[in-house]
């Protein structure tokens, strides 16, 4: 094969080798872990904004090398231990940084302080993986919470040594061309990092503008809120008591309405109210420390998150069923849930298979006005339809409804708790009002969530007591046993296991409705649902295997592909740009998520393109919604899809349909940015997916985007006593 020019794929090797190297080496490793320490606790990854921080601590540099100390100390006590991160996200890092900025900010330069400055690190080890532990069985976050208590200590322990304290900091200078409201909030988001000037808070605000807009619009709200309760007791902006209240407030409404909660109106209507209540906390605690002649530290701020948290819990009020995430930037939170919502995977409604297979309709839906009412609405009921009729001749018997005795599959993997079996089947028109599920089995699927599938065939139940089951398992047959007019399917998520509990909301995953492929179809009444046929030769063809080598050629040059399982477990694409998305695959479907590493657009084309694909053998149509970071936009679309996270957002629309002129399946998607229901921009994506092979080409197309690949050589990456190769298309 002919090298382009400018490419050497044994340099190329040789450059990659050495770079991972020297990424690898511990000492780059142990800075790397260091310098990301400092914006943990509020998720900051990316490396300007980090460093932002820790300029931020060197504007008094001697407290800045005191809180390097700390984190250092921190992070080698957890080596020599042997321990891998002892609390989420390794937050003992950024509470030893903290402890270590406190003993700088109070004590003198000397030995002795080194040495206290030194007990940071053993100290958040030790009470981060206590606290962490605790908090944890309540789902609450650890944070900042070990400073307070190791910072606490570590003044205590100052005193005792009768060290000589730090000379006062100079009063922050007035700039007249500042502002005074933009002056004291910048003041305050420096008092985050213990360096309470407008110079120290404009780094943090640029880390903070850096990393997320949605938590930057909070830090700009919860300080203003803060400034009208100060106002409003007469408390000056300007001290030092006022200044810890806007800290506090700030803190409070970005853990509150940002990091932990789905972004939208109500997150801002709570962080505004976690902000009021930890600014009237500060000032209360602010003024009990200062009898003991210490500093209230992150106190004010975390107790008032960790009592919204405990206070809005899903369990005591249901608006509030959706509200909190995993930790997370909000931007990233609103599209990973995007994404999860349009794939199935909701957190907030649990995903079953259809209880069949084939065709069949739904009798009654959610809401239905027969008997899906009040703690009863979250259920669905099927039955079977030809040209419009459940029955053939004049439906006298049983016998006569399409669906009776039909088999009756598991929705879910479980466990079986309960079953009956023995009621008699009644004639068409009778019911059962006592025994209103008929014959059933419930299943245990984890929590309190159980399955029932009611009104099944007298002694038509396959399974046992305590067996466990998984989806598609028979179970029984479809009967008309309970309160049941003609043969059905009754089926409902229920909390408990208690027949009659209440109901929650639930989903069909994997079904047609129509032509549509739907994760997350709730279906009413009418609907005809089908469960599409998995194809064996699609799913042998797109089946991932770690070690699996794809060389694509586009335009001039190769793009070569390789799966891999990271330590956590996930498989993957990685491309040799650095490029890299994660993968799953399920029986039904192979789906692409999380990209992240090296800009490569013929990379996001390739994800574009096969992004979410049904493993089935029938012309389909489906819906994704991938990250905006994905499609090649123009810089100008690129400005206000970050500008406005959850208002710029990308919607995908497949169809796939059987190319006879290349003998294989084509992919075709509609990839569009919408704001407010108005498109912005567009893209075209094709992919070719030959059976026996996988993808053999694919395309995107759209303004100032044209990429086109072919399927060259496939192989497998060599392993030890494994010997790789490579095979022409």
């Amino acid at each position: 094969m002919t090298v382009p020019r400018g490419q050497h794929p044994e340099r190329h090797r040789l450059v990659t080798s050495v770079l991972q190297t020297v990424e690898n080496h511990p000492y780059r490793l142990f800075l790397h872990e260091l310098v990301y320490g400092y914006g943990s606790f509020m998720l900051f990854t990316r490396p300007a904004a980090n460093l932002l921080l820790v300029a931020c601590t060197m504007m008094r540099p001697w407290v800045g090398i005191f809180g390097m100390v700390g984190g250092v100390a921190t992070l080698s006590c957890r080596r020599l231990l042997g321990l891998s991160a002892v609390t989420h996200g390794g937050l003992e890092v950024v509470n030893g940084i903290l402890s270590g900025l406190l003993v700088g900010l109070f004590f003198a330069p000397g030995w002795k302080t080194l040495a206290l400055a030194l007990y940071a690190g053993p100290l958040a080890i030790l009470v981060s993986a206590w606290m962490g532990e605790i908090l944890h069985r309540r789902n609450l976050p650890l944070l900042s919470g070990s400073f307070v208590v190791v910072g606490t200590l570590l003044l205590a322990m100052g005193r005792a040594a009768a060290l000589p304290y730090a000379p006062l900091p100079p009063l922050p200078v007035a700039h007249p061309w500042l502002p005074v409201p933009l002056h004291e909030f910048l003041r305050s988001l420096g008092g985050i990092y213990l360096m309470r000037t407008p110079e120290g808070g404009a780094f943090v605000l640029a880390a903070l503008a850096l990393s997320s807009r949605t938590m930057t619009m909070l830090a700009l709200l919860a300080h203003l809120v803060s400034q009208l309760i100060l106002m409003g007791f007469a408390i000056p902006v300007s001290g030092l008591a006022g200044s810890v209240a806007g800290s506090a407030a700030v803190m409070a409404a970005i853990m509150t309405g940002g990091l932990f909660a789905m972004p939208g109106m109500r997150a801002v209507a709570v962080a505004l109210f976690a902000a009021a209540c930890a600014c009237v906390v500060s000032m209360a605690l602010f003024n009990v420390f200062y009898y003991m002649y210490l500093l209230p530290l992150a106190l004010p701020y975390l107790s008032v998150t960790w009592l919204v948290m405990l206070t809005l819990r899903p369990e005591r009020g249901a608006l509030w069923a959706r509200y909190w995430m995993d930790e997370s930037l909000p931007e990233r939170s609103l599209e990973r849930n995007r994404q999860a919502e349009a794939r199935g995977v909701s957190r907030h409604s649990v995903a079953l298979r259809a209880p069949f297979l084939g065709r069949w309709h739904v009798y009654q839906g959610f809401q239905g006005a027969h008997t899906h009412q009040g703690p009863w609405r979250h259920a669905l009921d099927f039955h079977r339809l030809v040209h419009g009729q459940a029955y053939r001749g004049d439906g006298a018997a049983l016998e006569d409804f399409y669906c009776f005795g039909e088999v009756v599959r598991s929705p879910a993997w479980g466990q079986v708790v309960a079953q009956r079996s023995d009621l008699p089947d009644l004639p068409p028109g009778e019911v059962d009002p006592v025994n209103c599920w008929g014959n059933y089995v419930l299943l245990a699927i984890g929590g309190d969530d159980h399955v029932l599938i009611g009104h099944l065939r007298q002694n038509s139940i396959t399974v046992a007591w305590y067996e466990h089951v998984v989806p598609g398992q028979v179970i029984g047959q479809c009967g008309n046993s309970g309160r049941s007019p003609q043969p059905h399917i009754h089926l409902h998520v229920q909390t408990g296991h208690d027949l009659g509990s209440p109901t929650r909301p639930f989903h069909l995953s994997g079904v047609c409705i129509g032509r549509q492929f739907l994760l997350d179809s709730t279906p009413t009444e009418g609907d005809q649902v089908t469960v599409p046929h998995v194809g064996a030769a699609l799913k042998r063809s797109l089946h991932i295997q770690i070690g699996r080598r794809l060389v694509y050629v586009v335009g001039q040059r190769e793009m070569v592909l390789e799966v891999d399982l990271d330590p956590t477990n996930h498989f993957g694409f990685v491309a040799e740009s650095g490029a890299r998305v994660l993968l799953v695959e399920t029986d039904n479907l192979l789906a692409l998520y999380e990209r992240f590493g090296t800009p490569d657009t013929a990379f996001d084309a390739f994800v574009l393109a096969l992004g979410l694909t049904p493993l089935i053998e029938v012309e389909a149509e489906w819906r994704d919604a991938p990250p905006t970071a994905l499609l090649p936009l123009p810089r100008r679309l690129q400005a206000w899809a970050w500008l406005l996270p959850g208002l710029v957002v990308a919607e995908s629309r497949y169809q796939r349909g059987w190319d006879g002129t290349s003998k294989a399946w084509r992919q075709v998607g509609e990839h569009a940015l919408i704001f407010s229901r108005r498109t912005l921009w567009r893209c075209r994506s094709e992919a070719f997916i030959r059976e026996g092979v996988g993808v053999v080409g694919f395309s995107l197309h759209g303004e100032g985007v044209g990429v086109d690949a072919r399927l060259l050589r496939v192989g497998f990456k060599s392993d030890n006593g494994v010997e790789g190769w490579d095979e022409a298309i």
